[in-house]
């Protein structure tokens, strides 16, 4: 690569410079193995509620306790990032991932170490989140630092197709190795040399990053309160339709009319607190608020097809075995893949309004098609081009988003954008699964009543998803008008960098 495609941090020739190809590859390994893992976990959930022998919202919680821990550590994980180092951070991240996939991989096996118990891989699965925070929070922070605004969406963009990459590969790599000699625990595994080999990159490959924060004290007590409204407010949708829980729609009231408080709470200290951790005069610039919203959404647009259309394709007896669920879900990532880098190209020069509200309908408009033409006589090439399609539109509008945010976030605060950014996946994904089980769930009840037929009868089963698709293509039609609200991006001005001279390895 030519010196010319060598991005500095500030254009100082004084300090270090990193190639887009280096910066964005050392950075990839940590973001391609939390991506890898989660698709590959969602493939594999049959099998591990049979080899526990638990029911299917017990076994939600290997999803969730990964998520609600990312909720409550990857903006504590971003303000920790710019108060010491971010690579520093990053690297304490994907080590800490490491030794959770080995934590999770040892629960499959508990002839070795651990008992025979599903709460053994529930516990793994915190220590990969609480790994993974620092790679999240850190990792769009340290392309941010070594790029500019001319190249920063190009950057943003090979980095989110690396992204799409492991998530494309996560579905039939995950039905590949659980019906190996390794069985399901082997997804695990493989997380451990890639973390190996990723620290030692990044050391290597990525200049020291010093503190843009200064001496500032950690919020901690605005960390707890976020992450105990999210926290409540997720639980309050998931424990309502689990059946193992007794009052479990009082518990869940409970939950709500917690996380209903504590919301306030937060925002009264932040206004207050000298260093928040959520700095809420941010959010006033339109193109971070509503950046970070409609990328919750986003997430909501694309989980309930690999969450639901996994559950729907196995239960209803559409395909044969797993991996043919793996294959058809793999066109959604597929299709991000291929959109990804040049949506990340077409960032530089063409407003993230506009990119970002032609992909958010575009998901909107497929998932409505869904909820037509959805049906048990459905052909197989119709969920592919659907998942493959709304991939195309989430490509479309991945890089656009981060850009745009990441743009227009002030340097002091790149840590802070960039877990905000980390963390509306975990919230969309949160919200999209409990939501679309709580609207899925409920229809089927209501027809239940109705017709006297069970909710898992196809009579039933199939209008509940395509009331469920239709409610979601509803509200990714209203992300996609709240999207255009953002603004027109600032293309004349510099992006700010950190100040303090870097140093080289």
């Amino acid at each position: 690569m030519s010196s010319s495609d060598a991005l500095s941090n500030n254009g100082d020739s004084s300090l270090p410079t990193v190639k887009v190809g280096i910066l964005v590859s050392a950075i990839g390994i940590g973001i391609f193995m939390s991506t890898l893992d989660a698709t590959i976990v969602v493939i594999i959930l049959e099998k591990i509620k049979s080899f526990y022998e638990v029911t299917s919202n017990r076994v939600q919680w290997v999803i969730l306790a990964y998520l609600l821990v990312m909720m409550a550590f990857t903006v504590i994980a971003g303000d920790l990032g710019d108060k010491f180092s971010n690579k520093l951070i990053f690297q304490i991240g994907m080590a800490v991932f490491a030794l959770g996939s080995m934590f999770c991989f040892l629960a499959s096996r508990p002839g070795l170490i651990l008992s025979n118990s599903f709460w053994w891989l529930v516990l793994g699965r915190a220590i990969q989140a609480f790994g993974a925070t620092g790679m999240v929070a850190n990792g769009m922070a340290l392309i941010t630092c070594f790029t500019t605004k001319k190249n920063r969406g190009t950057a943003v963009g090979i980095n989110n197709l690396l992204i799409s990459i492991s998530v494309v590969i996560g579905p039939v790599l995950g039905a590949v190795i659980s019906d190996s000699i390794l069985n399901w625990g082997g997804v695990f595994i493989i997380n451990v040399p890639l973390g190996i080999i990723g620290f030692i990159w990044v050391q290597f490959a990525i200049p020291a990053t010093p503190p843009c924060a200064g001496e500032q004290k950690t919020d901690y007590v605005g960390s707890i309160l976020l992450s105990l409204f999210l926290t409540t407010l997720i639980l309050s949708f998931t424990i309502f339709v689990d059946i193992d829980i007794e009052s479990a729609k009082l518990w869940a009231g409970i939950s709500l009319l917690c996380s209903i408080i504590i919301f306030p709470l937060f925002i009264f200290w932040e206004k207050r607190v000298e260093n928040p951790i959520v700095d809420l005069g941010m959010l006033k610039n339109k193109k971070i608020s509503i950046g970070l919203f409609t990328a919750i959404m986003k997430h909501q647009g694309y989980i309930v097809i690999i969450y639901h259309i996994n559950l729907y394709l196995q239960e209803m007896g559409i395909v044969e075995n797993i991996l043919q669920v793996g294959l058809i879900i793999a066109g959604l990532p597929v299709g991000m893949a291929l959109m990804a880098a040049f949506a990340g190209k077409l960032s530089n020069t063409i407003d993230a309004r506009i990119l970002c509200t032609v992909a958010a309908a575009g998901v909107a408009v497929l998932l409505l098609l869904l909820a037509i033409f959805l049906d048990i006589q459905t052909p197989i090439w119709f969920y592919v081009f659907t998942a493959f399609t709304i991939g195309l539109s989430i490509g479309l509008f991945m890089s656009p988003n981060a850009n745009s945010i990441m743009s227009a976030a002030p340097k002091e605060k790149l840590g802070v954008a960039s877990s905000l950014h980390g963390l509306t996946t975990s919230i969309g994904i949160n919200l999209g699964i409990a939501l679309s089980t709580l609207v899925f769930t409920l229809s089927g009840n209501i027809l239940s009543k109705s017709n006297g037929q069970p909710a898992e009868n196809p009579i039933n089963y199939v209008p509940a998803m395509q009331w469920m698709f239709g409610v979601f293509a509803i509200i990714l039609a209203i992300t996609a008008v709240i999207s255009y609200f953002r603004g027109k991006e600032d293309r004349t001005v510099s992006q700010p960098t950190l100040e303090p001279e870097l140093k080289t390895i």
